[in-house]
């Protein structure tokens, strides 16, 4: 995928360093990474289960040589999640910069990321572009799955329910690091919140 200059380290991402450094970008400086990232419409939208995010409800964070950007499902609503039954629904985008999802405390294989490759002035770099998707497990309990290039999830961890808390548009997200590893934490329609654990990308 090629973009423009903008993408050249792609630091819009959600950033994996202590809570207290963490970085949360600008209206304007996520919307110019967003719109960037939205450029190459195939890549955007290839993943393996179907999405269609809103670049304009994006957020972002960032620390030093870590990052993330979430990027929300267009119209995502609390009822498309309560009402999400085996089948996935599609909630967003989850894409990171010198970062990888973890399943039982081990990076998961680089072969299973779907990773997007960024050129600009000669230089390229590759980003993990993860589908999330909501559905219920077997025991009928809320589960985020996180996507790589296949339909079977990277990981898929535990979605709580967030009692008492009004819906709100879009996905929050925060962000806290260990000395190598770190976790994501996923606030959707402000009512579900789950944590995905990271670890540095090694290619």
């Amino acid at each position: 995928m090629k973009t423009k200059t903008i993408l050249v380290t792609l630091t819009l991402l959600s950033t994996l360093s202590a809570v207290s450094a963490q970085e949360r970008l600008s209206r304007e400086e996520t919307l110019k990474y967003a719109y960037a990232v939205s450029l190459d419409l195939k890549q955007l939208m290839g993943t393996p289960i179907p999405t269609d995010v809103d670049v304009k409800q994006s957020v972002a964070l960032r620390d030093g040589e870590f990052g993330g950007m979430v990027m929300p499902e267009a119209k995502l609503a609390a009822e498309q999640i309560a009402n999400a039954k085996g089948e996935v629904v599609p909630v967003g985008q989850l894409w990171l910069y010198n970062l990888a999802p973890m399943r039982e405390g081990n990076a998961v294989d680089t072969d299973r990321l779907r990773l997007a490759t960024v050129s600009s002035e000669g230089n390229e770099v590759k980003l993990p572009q993860c589908a999330l998707g909501v559905r219920r497990n077997s025991s009928g309990a809320l589960e985020l799955a996180v996507f790589g290039k296949s339909k079977e999830p990277l990981v898929s961890v535990p979605l709580k329910t967030l009692e008492d808390k009004p819906a709100k548009p879009g996905i929050e997200v925060e962000a806290e690091r260990d000395s190598n590893s770190g976790r994501i934490t996923l606030t959707l329609v402000g009512k579900y919140k789950a944590t995905i654990e990271v670890t540095q990308l090694s290619l």
